[in-house]
């Protein structure tokens, strides 16, 4: 993943620019979508270990967030595999 953009100002407008065109969002989903937006596409998707590690948040908050968000129609998830808790998540709709 790359690392998380130098200005938290930038995150920020970011932020409030996708709650502003998607209200729906919580402000996690939305940290969620905009880190997946950042990577390059994959067929595999993304785990949501390495979410968790890259947003530097719980990986249960974010797994919460990807079941919302699953929900909504944004992603599918697979589990990663194994005894881990991982998901892997691959977009369904883009921003």
């Amino acid at each position: 993943m790359p690392e998380r953009p130098a200005d938290p100002a930038s995150l920020q407008r970011a932020l409030n620019a996708l709650q502003a065109a998607h209200p729906e969002l919580d402000p996690l989903a939305a940290l969620v979508l905009l880190a997946l937006d950042e990577q390059p596409p994959s067929e595999n998707g993304v785990s949501s270990a390495l979410l968790a590690r890259y947003l530097e948040i719980e990986h249960a908050l974010i797994r919460r967030a990807c079941t919302t968000l699953e929900e909504a129609g944004w992603i599918r998830t697979q589990p990663a595999g194994g005894a881990s808790p991982a998901l892997r998540v691959c977009w369904v709709a883009s921003l």
